[in-house]
């Protein structure tokens, strides 16, 4: 998909990195995480803080001709479907055999692309599985119990994510890795 320009900082960047608003049928201005819904869209760099910049400063409206209804609302809800949208993907990950759970098993590979760690996770674990598995990416933004909900346990600090030969599969992990980028913009409304 060809870059989108950022209506509060005048960036452009791929859709990825932002958040598609179009103007809903009850007057406000709603999000489109998907970029599937109809209308014309505007996009903003998926951030709290440029979201609030967005709204505080009329670019919605003179964007869509609509304002949001309540900012701090607005990002809570984004923040929670970002979350459950990148949670999902790890799910259909796990079962397609790209993530790998556990400390233990995460010793025996060799190499990963990414690594998924608890947010409460030690910091000095976290940098020895860097290391080993020479990953590309780690991402702090979901519980154990969130990742163990993905691998089938009742909590896990752990999650790689494997590298793939597969096309299919390293489509999967570009989309895992995608979504999480967009959610490490909301933080503090996640928690």
């Amino acid at each position: 998909m060809a870059e989108r320009t950022c209506i509060t900082t005048g960036q452009t960047l791929p859709p990825h990195l932002l958040i598609r608003f179009v103007a809903a049928p009850d007057g406000y201005a709603v999000a489109d995480l998907a970029g599937r819904l109809p209308g014309r869209g505007a996009w903003v760099t998926a951030s709290e803080d440029t979201i609030r910049k967005a709204e505080k400063r009329g670019h919605f409206q003179h964007a869509l001709g609509v304002g949001l209804q309540s900012d701090d609302e607005t990002i809570k809800l984004i923040a929670m479907h970002l979350r459950a949208r990148a949670l999902s993907i790890a799910g259909l990950a796990r079962r397609s055999g790209v993530l790998v759970g556990g400390s233990g098993k995460l010793r025996s590979e060799r190499c990963c692309v990414g690594l998924l760690a608890a947010d409460d996770a030690s910091a000095r674990e976290i940098e020895k599985f860097r290391s080993k598995l020479a990953v590309d990416w780690v991402a702090r933004n979901f519980s154990a119990a969130e990742l163990g909900k993905i691998c089938g346990r009742d909590s896990i600090a752990f999650v790689g994510v494997r590298a793939s030969s597969s096309p299919g599969a390293n489509k999967l992990i570009d989309i895992l890795h995608q979504e999480i980028t967009r959610l490490n913009g909301f933080c503090s409304a996640v928690g």
